[in-house]
C-alpha cells in the first residue's frame, strides 16, 4: 500500500521544555524542534481536500486550516516499503532500485552512503525519536544506530474469527467494529506517548517522528466510529 499522506509540521516548541539555562533556552529558540507525522494510506477522503463528501475529519481540517497544504501531492511509489524508503532517503525510486516490499534501506546499495532523515537531523545536533510506522522494515541493520531512542511499534488487536470479508478473501480486506474502546488501538496509545514525549525538558532540539497505522486495512475501529455514518445514506467511492 502506498504512503499518500505526510504531513511534515515543523515548529519550535521551546516553550513546552521549562529548562533553566539561557544558553541552552536560545539554541532552542534558533534552532526548532520537527514532529513528522506519517499516516499510512490517507487518501484525499478528508474534510479539507474534498475527496469524499461525508467524511468527518475536525482534526485535520484544523491542522490544515494552519498549515502549508499540497492538494497536488503524490506517493513516490505505490508500494509502502518503497515510498518509504524514498522520502527517508530523498532519493527516487528509479535510482534506490526498490519497487516491492523489499528490500530493506539498509540492503540496498544505491543507499550504502546515503543518511535516512533521522541521521541527518542526529549528525546536526538533534535527538532523534521514532515510534510506529516510518519505515516499513523498522530501523534495523545499520540503522539502529539513527535513532537515540523509539517509541515502539505496535499492532492493535484484531478480532479472531471473520467479520466481514468473504471467506475466499484476504484477512487484509476485513472490516468491523473491533475492539471495543479506543484505548486498545496501537495508533492512540502512539498519540499519547508521543504527547509525552512532547511535554519532556530535551537539553538539544528534537527530531520526532510519529508513523500511525491506520487507514491502513484492515479496516477495524471501535465501534463508535461506525457509529458516526449511516450505512443507508453513506455515499460509496
Amino acid at each position: 500500500m502506498g504512503v499518500v499522506g505526510c504531513l511534515l509540521a515543523v515548529a519550535s516548541l521551546s516553550g513546552v521544555a521549562q529548562v533553566q539555562a539561557q544558553d541552552v533556552v536560545a539554541e532552542k529558540n534558533d534552532r526548532p524542534n520537527v514532529l513528522m507525522i506519517c499516516i499510512d494510506d490517507l487518501n484525499d477522503w478528508v474534510g479539507f481536500l474534498g475527496g469524499h463528501p461525508q467524511a468527518i475529519t475536525p482534526h485535520l481540517d484544523a491542522l490544515a486550516r494552519r498549515s502549508r497544504v499540497f492538494a497536488n501531492a503524490h506517493c513516490a511509489v505505490p508500494v509502502c516499503s518503497s515510498s518509504r524508503v524514498s522520502v527517508m532517503s530523498g532519493v527516487a525510486a528509479t535510482t534506490h532500485g526498490s519497487y516491492e516490499i523489499g528490500p530493506r534501506y539498509d540492503q540496498l546499495p544505491a543507499l550504502a552512503d546515503v543518511p535516512t532523515m533521522h541521521r541527518y537531523f542526529k549528525d546536526h545536533g538533534y535527538y532523534t525519536l521514532s515510534g510506529g510506522k516510518v519505515l516499513h522494515h523498522g530501523f534495523s541493520g545499520r540503522l539502529a544506530d539513527d535513532l537515540d531512542r523509539s517509541l515502539g511499534r505496535k499492532r492493535s488487536p484484531r478480532p479472531k474469527q471473520r467479520m466481514s470479508r468473504p471467506a475466499d478473501w484476504s484477512g487484509a480486506w476485513d472490516w468491523g467494529a473491533y475492539p471495543a474502546k479506543d484505548a486498545e488501538m496501537a495508533d492512540v496509545q502512539l498519540a499519547s506517548k508521543a504527547a509525552e514525549v512532547l511535554q519532556e525538558d530535551f537539553q538539544q532540539p528534537f527530531f520526532l517522528s510519529v508513523g500511525f497505522f491506520r487507514p491502513h486495512v484492515p479496516l477495524f475501529v471501535p465501534p463508535r466510529w461506525f457509529a458516526m455514518y449511516d450505512e443507508e445514506t453513506l455515499t460509496l467511492p
